[in-house]
């Protein structure tokens, strides 16, 4: 009983001295990482001010795609640039190249959480602050009859590959063209929704879910607008999970300004859109007002002498739960109180992602509270 109280006083302290937990909730959430800028002026310092600033505003956008479903994008109100500094708690410049009269930087920005969290509560816009498990797509392209899926000349997959997923909410991973993949599953099989070979291809893959994503290029006949058709089927093991797919389609102008190919722009333009939908369907099962609270009491069964040290540490990481009370604690068991904000079954999935396990027995209706092998197995340290 003395060596779990001195842990757990340890930790405590160790918590409220180096903020530890501020900073595990920021570092995944409220942090907006390799923001490029590259600003032209009259001088370079003016063009080093006016690219900090837009920088710090399109991080603040990006964080907010992060938290929000897009179609709350539009309830946002407008930002003033002291706005905008004012949401910002600090932030970092890489990669500094400059000339006399251009700034080129990337841009690590930090927000402040309470201040963001008042702008979406003060707009009754719901958000999300949890990360979501890493799904896997299949990036099929299809032009003039022909398929391409692991093919070197697929730039669609390519697109994918290079595409920065650091800022997303759901990490994304584009499966290699590996002789294993090319035999488990073809473009055709998959453009086809072949439920047996995608199936197949999740299990041997061990893969969480994964997204067949299907792209059509098409060009006007006027010959200034190209298009990408997109058709998203996500994919998973479990049965009764079932999602509606979905179609989107982006449109650039077929050259830039210098008259160079726009194809390129075009495919991460469908990346991005098509990345927001998948975060967009996890946001929907973790999106939270955050006006409201509620309590329960948990009570856990403890292994090892350090469990409740690391569910302690773990609970903290989870941005729904707004205070945990240590009801008692000895060897074999601790008992909890947990206030936290949205749904119960919100909270359960939440605390998942953190190796946490929350259920409910279905004879006593009473909450209980363990550790899953990925928590004790030292993953999140």
């Amino acid at each position: 009983m003395f060596c779990i109280s001195f842990l757990m006083l340890t930790a405590n302290q160790a918590n409220a001295q180096n903020g530890f937990a501020d900073i595990n909730r920021e570092a995944d959430i409220y942090t907006i990482y390799n923001m490029e800028v590259d600003e032209t002026s009259r001088n370079v310092a003016t063009a080093r001010d006016r690219a900090l600033r837009k920088g710090q505003r399109e991080s603040l956008m990006r964080l907010f795609r992060r938290m929000i479903l897009t179609t709350d994008m539009d309830r946002l109100p407008e930002f003033s640039d002291l706005d905008v500094q004012d949401y910002v708690n600090g932030f970092e410049i890489n990669n500094e190249r400059r000339s006399s009269v251009r700034y080129i930087a990337s841009l690590v920005v930090h927000f402040n959480r309470d201040k963001i969290n008042d702008v979406l509560s003060n707009n009754q816009i719901p958000y999300a602050e949890t990360l979501g498990r890493a799904v896997s797509v299949l990036p099929v392209f299809e032009e003039g009859g022909t398929l391409r899926l692991w093919e070197k000349d697929n730039l669609w997959r390519e697109a994918w590959q290079n595409y920065d997923m650091t800022n997303n909410l759901v990490p994304v991973d584009t499966p290699a063209p590996t002789l294993k993949n090319r035999f488990y599953i073809s473009a055709l099989q998959a453009k086809n929704d072949d439920q047996r070979s995608i199936a197949s291809f999740i299990e041997k893959s061990a893969l969480n879910e994964l997204i067949i994503a299907v792209a059509n290029l098409r060009k006007r006949a006027s010959g200034d607008k190209i298009s990408l058709d997109i058709h998203l089927k996500q994919n998973s093991l479990v049965e009764e999970a079932y999602y509606e797919p979905k179609t989107l389609s982006v449109t650039l102008p077929a050259y830039d300004e210098t008259g160079k190919s726009n194809l390129e722009a075009l495919y991460m333009a469908g990346v991005d859109a098509a990345s927001g939908w998948v975060d967009d369907l996890w946001k929907m099962q973790v999106l939270v007002n955050y006006g409201i609270s509620s309590k329960i009491a948990v009570r856990g069964d403890l292994e090892k002498i350090n469990d409740w040290v690391i569910m302690q540490r773990q609970l903290e990481k989870v941005n729904l739960v707004k205070k945990v009370d240590l009801k008692s604690l000895n060897i074999e068991t601790v008992d909890l109180e947990i206030e936290f904000s949205g749904e119960a079954e919100q909270l359960v999935l939440s605390l998942a992602q953190q190796g946490v396990r929350l259920s409910q027995n279905e004879e006593t209706e009473n909450w209980e509270i363990g550790l899953t092998n990925v928590a004790t197995s030292g993953r999140f340290n």
